[in-house]
């Protein structure tokens, strides 16, 4: 006997369990994860499209927007013209320079930590479940969903 999952028979959707949501009043924008689909949509306060960050598969690879790819980002925090993303299941911090309309990697080494880590240098501490992000006069800190701690 076969089983469909009720999301095959469902009709494509614009978003797929949308994570998070930043307001850039000043810039007019939205930006919004769209969890399911591994990508960042960027909007106008109105709702209409203006870019997409990421190329919807899973994955971890930096370059530019259609390049990039991500595995279920939730938080985002813009700091001037930098987009912050908790990175999720990669658990990885990604930096998106929105001038230059390109992704990189800012910390996490893309495997998940399984123990409450106390830091070190960002590129080689393993990161657990980043889930959301805030800065704060000129501190970045992150909210990690596995261990429970504030960073």
């Amino acid at each position: 006997m076969h089983f469909d999952l009720e999301r095959h028979k469902q009709d494509p959707k614009p978003l797929r369990f949308p994570g998070k949501i930043y307001a850039d009043v000043e810039g007019n924008r939205l930006f919004i994860t769209d969890s399911g689909h591994n990508r960042i949509i960027i909007t106008d306060l109105d709702g209409q499209l203006l870019d997409i960050i990421g190329n919807g598969a899973i994955g971890r690879t930096d370059g530019d927007y259609a390049t990039a790819s991500f595995d279920h980002p939730q938080g985002v925090e813009l700091v001037k013209n930098v987009l912050y993303v908790a990175d999720t299941e990669n658990h990885m911090l990604r930096e998106v320079d929105l001038e230059s309309k390109r992704v990189s990697t800012l910390a996490g080494t893309g495997k998940q930590a399984h123990f409450r880590e106390d830091g070190g240098p960002v590129q080689r501490t393993a990161l657990n479940s980043p889930w959301d992000l805030r800065f704060v006069d000129g501190t970045l800190y992150i909210a990690m969903a596995g261990p429970h701690q504030i960073w």
